[in-house]
């Protein structure tokens, strides 16, 4: 799953709708238990989110999808929380 992530993170979506498309299917993968998973689908959504329009309700819905696996990250072991805090860092 991470490969296929990583794949799609390098690929240009042609337009909005097709970003969009993609971040649905992404979003379920915020809830993974791997960790790695769940890096790489933010990866990918943070990506797509700069294709789309950044006042649409769709993209305010993804930004505040994205807080709440994050924030579970750091409750994981001290390499994880490294890592995660270290995103979320990237991010902000």
């Amino acid at each position: 799953q991470i490969f296929i992530l990583d794949s799609l993170a390098q690929y240009t979506p042609k337009d909005d709708r097709e970003a969009q498309s993609i971040c649905e299917r992404v979003t379920p993968r915020l809830s993974h238990a791997n960790a790695a998973v769940v890096l790489s689908a933010v990866k990918v959504l943070m990506k797509y989110m700069e294709v789309m329009a950044p006042a649409s309700s769709y993209v305010q819905n993804l930004i505040k999808k994205l807080s709440p696996p994050l924030v579970t990250l750091l409750s994981s072991e001290p390499e994880v929380q490294y890592v995660a805090l270290r995103n979320i860092n990237l991010i902000v």
